[in-house]
């Protein structure tokens, strides 16, 4: 594996190399400078001892002129100066030493010119020794300024355009990952997670992008799982919803059904329709009875039991007065009452302080029985309330038609149906008989035995003729001791055979006396049937209270019929 390409090295390298090349030119131009330094000062050293020979010439003239001891003296410090100069030249030393010696020589010889002659050549070639020395030494040091100044001139530049590329190659590589990373970066901001950046090489940059592209890989899953969690989200509180939805619904359906049921078969009817849509598994309604002591299953649906009867203390909602849960992983006794093996629930049917009865709704699991109680408990809410108004409905519609005393339809019921059971007569083309009959000697059962044993007549009178006519007949309390029965589809012969038939059973009927081993019961019944183009049910009612006057006028105790008008 080939080992990383450090941009931190290349940064190093970068600066190190301008550095090295400074130092370079440093190095090779340094000591040219301070050998020319070093030659300027022998050029110095050269021009002093040549200024010491020509002051040396000049002393020597004073003193071979003066002799005295003062130009001697200065003579001779010029000298030491000027031998010590040259200290470095043994050849020159010589020559400042016979010069010396010539000129302090004694006793003098020759003259004055000749004296200054015999030394003039001697110093003439200390001269030019020094001259040439001169000349040297200048040359050397013209060299190697010549060298430093050409070093500086070519390194400098050659300095700066190697720092320039270098800048030029780092500013490159730099800006080929800062350009990408900034439009990414914008574009992550604004939300594009999909960008990446090319990775170039295997340097610090090339690992900020590797790392830059592995975030925002990142950062895009998060975001598609997130994404895809909202949208399970989403569905899962949309399909609750609509579940809810759905519930309510269909809650609201049962509830507007069942109150506008005539009676309770309609209500089995509507809630075994409608109950499958909120439970499914199946389940049943089973209502108290009148007495109070066994439940009659009302209505069952899916896998709920139909028909048949059970005893409140079967169930344990019954006995607990809440609901009740019972499955085989919840380890609680189940209902005697529910023979499945499913998770089942009951609850009691309670409205306006009265137990109506309990309703047994059936599960596939557990699981869906804690998830349905809530719904459970509002369905049985719902049909409790249905139900009791239903109930208090019924009650209220038999106490306004029906007569407390015989149970038979009262004189505004039979008013109100039998104007409508006329319309459909006459419209359908079919007979309409009325029967109307009344009490032989009411007033004597009244008057000797007392209003309760008349009471126990009229009682037992009604439950006769519940008993003689068809379900489909109207037998009301007319008003005291008066009948009236509405025969629909029933000719006049028909109805007095009817007729005929009740007065025998009523002449039969044995009512008990408490002050009587028993007293006999009469009755004088009219009969007329109702004309094909009659409207008015007064006139057809009157015609049969004519036919009844009629038996009473003949006699009592037998039936009188009255054509109807043509």
């Amino acid at each position: 594996m080939p080992a990383r390409q450090s941009l931190e090295r290349q940064l190093l390298v970068g600066f190190l190399l301008p550095v090295l090349a400074i130092v370079a030119v440093a190095a090779f131009s340094l000591p040219a400078f301070q050998a020319a330094r070093q030659s300027a000062l022998e050029v110095r050293h050269t021009q002093d001892v040549i200024n010491g020979v020509r002051t040396l010439q000049t002393l020597e003239r004073q003193w071979l002129i003066t002799r005295s001891a003062a130009d001697r003296e200065a003579f001779t410090r010029t000298w030491q100066r000027t031998s010590a100069l040259v200290q470095d030249n043994p050849p020159q030393q010589r020559r400042l030493q016979v010069w010396r010696d010539r000129l302090f020589r004694l006793p003098p010889q020759g003259t004055l010119a000749q004296q200054l002659q015999e030394n003039l050549a001697l110093a003439q070639s200390l001269v030019d020794v020094e001259d040439g020395l001169l000349a040297g030494r200048q040359g050397t040091a013209q060299q190697r300024v010549t060298a430093a100044r050409w070093a500086v001139l070519i390194g400098l530049p050659l300095i700066a355009v190697l720092g320039a590329v270098l800048a030029v190659l780092m500013l490159r590589r730099v800006r080929r990952l800062t350009v990408p990373l900034l439009e990414a970066t914008t574009r992550v901001q604004a939300g594009d997670l999909s960008v990446r950046i090319p990775v170039q090489g295997d340097d610090e940059l090339s690992v900020i992008a590797a790392h830059f592209n592995d975030m925002t890989a990142s950062l895009e899953r998060n975001l598609q799982e997130q994404r895809s969690l909202q949208r399970t989200l989403e569905s899962r509180v949309e399909a609750m919803v609509q579940a809810s939805t759905a519930e309510l619904l269909h809650l609201g359906q049962l509830g507007v059904f069942m109150q506008a049921c005539e009676g309770p078969r309609e209500a089995a009817d509507v809630i075994t329709r409608v109950a499958p849509a909120l439970f499914p598994t199946g389940g049943s309604v089973s209502l108290l009875a009148a007495s109070r002591n066994v439940l009659d299953r009302f209505a069952a649906w899916g896998c709920g039991e139909a028909g048949g009867t059970w005893l409140p203390e079967e169930c344990w909602a019954s006995r607990l007065g809440a609901a009740h849960a019972a499955a085989p992983d919840l380890h609680v006794p189940r209902c005697a009452h529910d023979h499945t093996d499913r998770a089942s629930l009951c609850l009691p049917l309670s409205a306006q302080g009265e137990t109506l009865g309990v309703v047994t709704l059936h599960f596939p699991d557990t699981a869906a029985l804690r998830d349905g109680q809530a719904l459970a408990q509002r369905f049985a809410d719902r049909v409790s309330l249905a139900l009791a108004n239903l109930r208090l409905k019924e009650t209220l519609q038999h106490q306004s038609v029906r007569d407390p005393l015989t149970g038979l339809y009262n004189r505004r019921y039979f008013e109100e149906t039998g104007a409508r059971e006329l319309a459909r007569a006459r419209r359908q083309g079919w007979p309409l008989s009325v029967v109307m009959l009344d009490v032989d000697h009411f007033k004597t059962f009244n008057d000797v035995h007392g209003h309760a044993v008349g009471d126990m007549v009229l009682r037992r009178l009604g439950h006769v003729m519940g008993q003689q006519f068809r379900e489909e007949d109207v037998a009301c309390r007319y008003g005291g001791e008066e009948f009236v029965m509405l025969l629909p589809n029933c000719g006049a012969e028909a109805a007095q055979a009817r007729a005929e038939a009740l007065r025998s059973a009523v002449q039969e009927m044995a009512v008990m006396a408490p002050d009587s081993t028993g007293l006999t019961v009469t009755v004088s019944v009219g009969v007329t049937q109702a004309g094909p183009n009659e409207v008015e049910l007064g006139s057809v009612v009157d015609r049969a209270d004519q036919a009844l006057y009629r038996a009473k006028h003949l006699g009592r105790n037998r039936v009188v019929p009255l054509p109807a008008h043509s």
